[in-house]
């Protein structure tokens, strides 16, 4: 049996590119009456997000809002400056479900298996904990329009 390129657990997060992070999230709580939601803008003053598009170190800004329900959590993301795999994204496809992200130990190791299959990775960083660092795979057309994003703790 053929087990993939790469091991996976359950998702932990799926992005959702917005207009205005503002009204999607007032828009959710009217819906849903669901509040919590931590509202970000990125990135954090002082910090280096370390962040590269198409391999190269780009710099860019967003407004992300943030909620966990049960074991996922669900981010919001409204591209502002910069060019980012979100703003592409946004411009090209509208706003809409973006990316799933998936949490795991060995990292190094997984990218290096997906892109000697194939597979780019568009975009990498610094996340807003300590030691944590993302990268975001082209699977836009393998999987019907969604990015999978990894990350390291």
């Amino acid at each position: 049996m053929d087990l993939g390129i790469i091991q996976l657990d359950k998702p932990d997060q799926i992005g959702i590119v917005v207009r205005s992070v503002d009204q999607f999230v007032d828009r959710f709580k009217a819906l849903f009456n669901i509040t919590g939601f931590e509202i970000i803008d990125w990135p954090i003053p002082g910090t280096d997000p370390d962040s590269t598009y198409h391999g190269v170190k780009a710099v860019w800004k967003m407004r992300t809002a943030f909620i966990t329900l049960g074991s996922l959590q669900i981010e919001i993301v409204e591209p502002l400056e910069g060019n980012s795999i979100y703003k592409d994204f946004l411009s090209k496809n509208g706003p809409g479900l973006h990316h799933i992200r998936f949490t795991v130990t060995d990292f190094e190791n997984k990218i290096v298996s997906l892109q000697k299959a194939g597979i780019e990775m568009i975009s990498s960083g610094k996340g807003m904990r300590t030691n944590s660092r993302w990268a975001y795979f082209d699977t836009f057309d393998l999987l019907d329009g969604v990015y999978i994003e990894l990350r390291t703790v």
